[in-house]
């Protein structure tokens, strides 16, 4: 794998995030700011991907973040590894005993602009990964939005840095999968639980099975079971949706003789 689709899969397979904005205390009453110049601002986010690994996050009007962004739309997200991915970003040679450094693992920053988002795919695509949100999602505050990736800033462990531009790290050149994606995990999961168990525990090695296929796109699928998240990484982009059926019937038979 080259370092830009490496570097989309450690995005694709965060499911949180930091986002930062820029407030200006000049558009807020409070007070209890105590501050007249304007600075960063984080917070934490549920995030999930467009099938071109565009970041979709929701957020209230009511949030602080809300009102930065409606002043200046200019923002990031960083993402952190979540479940160990030493196959594309290998364990640092020097360790500490049994201590692993977090300072040696990936994390992306990803800038851009966010704007709101009604398309439908966004928001299935957000909920399939992040079920509790239906809870809330359809609040007359509530509001999806999309990232518009403009560059974006890894650092891949010590020594391992690189700036990306929109054009290197998002991807390009697919079909079907925006209008087949929600079908296929349906008669994956209620047809093929077999496979869906097979893919879990003897390729990606998880210790249990009653997995569920959450999310499809071109770089891989994501899994679920409870709080638990796991992905798997098609060894290169998957250029059509229609293709998924030859896919996933050799990945049975590849667990098959594992």
């Amino acid at each position: 794998m080259n370092i830009n689709y490496t570097t989309r899969q450690l995005i694709r397979s965060c499911s949180k995030g930091y986002l930062s904005t820029e407030f200006n205390p000049s558009l807020y009453s409070n007070s209890k700011i105590n501050l007249k110049d304007k600075f960063p601002y984080s917070t934490f986010t549920l995030v999930a991907y467009d099938y071109d690994s565009s970041p979709i996050f929701l957020l209230s009007d009511l949030s602080e973040h809300t009102t930065n962004l409606k002043s200046n739309n200019l923002m990031s997200l960083m993402v952190c590894e979540e479940e160990k991915i030493y196959r594309l970003f290998p364990k640092f040679k020097k360790q500490f005993g049994n201590y692993e450094d977090p300072m040696s693992r990936p994390r992306i920053t990803l800038i851009g602009e966010a704007k709101i988002t009604k398309d439908l795919s966004h928001k299935k695509r957000f909920l399939s990964r992040h079920p509790a949100a239906n809870l809330y999602s359809n609040f007359n505050d509530m509001n999806f939005y999309i990232l518009k990736i403009k560059s974006a800033h890894l650092i891949g462990g010590f020594a391992h840095v690189r700036w990306f531009n929109k054009s290197e790290l998002l991807c390009k050149d697919f079909n079907n999968f925006k209008e087949m994606e929600f079908d296929v995990i349906e008669h994956m999961n209620s047809h093929h639980k077999e496979s869906v168990d097979l893919y879990s525990t003897k390729i990606l090695k998880n210790k249990t099975k009653n997995w569920e296929i959450v999310g499809i796109d071109p770089d891989g699928f994501d899994l679920r079971k409870g709080k638990n998240l796991t992905r798997f990484f098609f060894e290169k982009q998957l250029n059509d949706a229609k293709k998924l059926r030859g896919v996933f019937v050799n990945l049975h038979k590849l667990a098959s003789k594992i």
